[in-house]
């Protein structure tokens, strides 16, 4: 809901928004009960939803120096969070010895279950000032009170000078937080990784268990983290543009996967056993990184025979560095386990080294097209053996996009396409290497092949 009151614009809104996730199975068993097992199971799953409210009050100055304007608001966010078991078949042994569970994913357990709930209220205040038409500085900063973890204070400053029409710059200095989710609170799972071709049973423990409590893990925490950026826009003419912008973050306390504990480990082994559990791994706070990036945009408008071609180069280069693994006292020494190499390549694989998309969009009359070449940079993962001369290698690809739109009249419009075209996946992997066992690890082009479509597009 948008209003104005005394030259100040209103804006109110409500977001709900739910997910959940059922497992089911099929060709499969139960080993402990034999020829006895059904072949398909029912195995649990969870749950998130979230309820926003924002209410927004921002006025533009026109008469204070070349134009200031304010805004300020309040957000009230309810988080729930909920994991429910699968039939017991999915996640039991009936027979001593033998490992239970549907095979390849053992269903949740009434013991994984847990309902959640936390609230969030924020409050922010945001000015940009315009000195002169060529120099603008902005200031901001948001309080949040969090139910289950506390308050934060975070501030942005940013300035934009114009040295002339053809040369803009801009800079930009904040810090941030990121508060740990309640999945990644809360969730507990019983997992198999295949280790060597091998199922091995591995629990994923809650930040709160009998496990993360035996060795010494906290609470999870907020993610603190400084950012810095710098750049500049080029305008030569009206019909071309490049932008360049280099960043710098620093995370501090980032939350990450473990390595897995066993129990056969000499120092902590026996703090497994007193919980039995064999294999455990859980959500820390772990790791400072470091990541430095440049984003370049050139873009040109041009007319071509009886319409106008639009190009555009996009270019986006990342280097992320671990500048430290933050363990406690029980487990130091540990480091290659607390944040092993396989995370690590998974942590640095989610900044990818490069991604380049070129889109050529012409337009004449009421047909348009677009076509883009996507290449996805290079992706290192570390395999189950540690051994980096042989890490699975994902090697660059390139995907290409099409749509064609026409617009049958002002109010509708007609579009088919293609994201990936010639069905363009990753290298194939190996099951014996891979996450999940299969051909490919999540990698940043993904791997669902091509997708192909028609839409509709009405306005009212």
């Amino acid at each position: 809901v948008k209003s104005k009151l005394k030259g100040w614009d209103i804006d109110l809104s409500n977001t709900f928004g739910s997910n959940r996730f059922d497992y089911s199975l099929e060709n499969t068993l139960n080993s402990s009960l034999g020829a006895t097992s059904p072949t398909a199971f029912e195995a649990g799953g969870f749950s998130l939803n979230q309820n926003t409210i924002n209410l927004g009050f921002s006025k533009f100055l026109k008469d204070k120096m070349a134009g200031l304007n304010i805004a300020y608001g309040a957000e009230y966010r309810i988080e729930n969070y909920a994991i429910f078991a699968g039939e017991e078949k999915s996640y039991k042994s009936y027979k001593t010895g033998v490992p239970g569970g549907s095979q390849g994913f053992p269903g949740f357990q009434p013991s994984d279950e847990i309902d959640a709930s936390r609230s969030n209220f924020g409050l922010y205040f945001d000015t940009e000032a315009d000195f002169t038409k060529k120099f603008m500085v902005g200031a901001a900063v948001r309080f949040e009170n969090y139910s289950d973890f506390g308050n934060t204070i975070n501030g942005k400053l940013s300035s934009r000078l114009k040295i002339n029409d053809v040369l803009t710059l801009r800079a930009t200095a904040s810090t941030g937080f990121r508060a740990p989710s309640l999945p990644q609170i809360n969730f507990n799972s019983t997992v198999t990784n295949f280790i060597n071709g091998k199922p091995v049973e591995v629990l994923i423990a809650r930040n709160n268990s009998e496990v993360t409590k035996a060795l010494g893990i906290p609470p999870l925490k907020q993610e603190l983290s400084k950012n810095a950026s710098l750049g500049f826009t080029v305008r030569p003419n009206n019909t071309f543009s490049l932008t360049v912008d280099g960043y710098w973050v620093q995370i501090k306390d980032r939350i990450v996967l473990t390595g897995q504990f066993t129990d056969e480990d000499e120092q902590i082994g026996q703090l497994l056993k007193n919980v039995n559990v064999a294999k455990a791994q859980f959500f820390t706070n772990a790791v400072n990184t470091t990541t430095k990036g440049l984003d370049i945009i050139l873009s040109n408008k041009d007319k071509v025979g009886q319409g106008y071609l639009t190009t555009s180069l996009a270019m986006n280069f990342n280097d992320l560095t671990i500048d430290q693994i933050n363990t406690n006292a029980k487990l130091a020494g540990k480091e290659d386990t607390y944040f092993d190499l396989r995370e690590q390549y998974f942590l640095k694989a989610s900044a990818p080294p490069s991604k380049i998309n070129l889109t050529l969009d012409y337009q004449i009359k009421k047909f348009s097209t677009m076509v883009r070449f996507v290449r996805f940079g290079k992706i290192e993962l570390a395999d189950w053996n540690y051994d980096v001369a042989e890490n699975d290698i994902y090697n660059p690809k390139t995907t290409t996009d099409l749509s064609i739109n026409y617009k049958i009249s002002q109010k509708l419009g007609l579009s088919v396409g293609s994201n990936n075209l010639f069905n363009v996946y990753p290298d194939m992997s190996s099951g014996y290497y891979t996450e999940s066992g299969g051909a490919w690890d999540p990698v940043q082009m993904g791997s669902n092949g091509a997708f192909y479509y028609a839409k509709i597009n009405l306005k009212l």
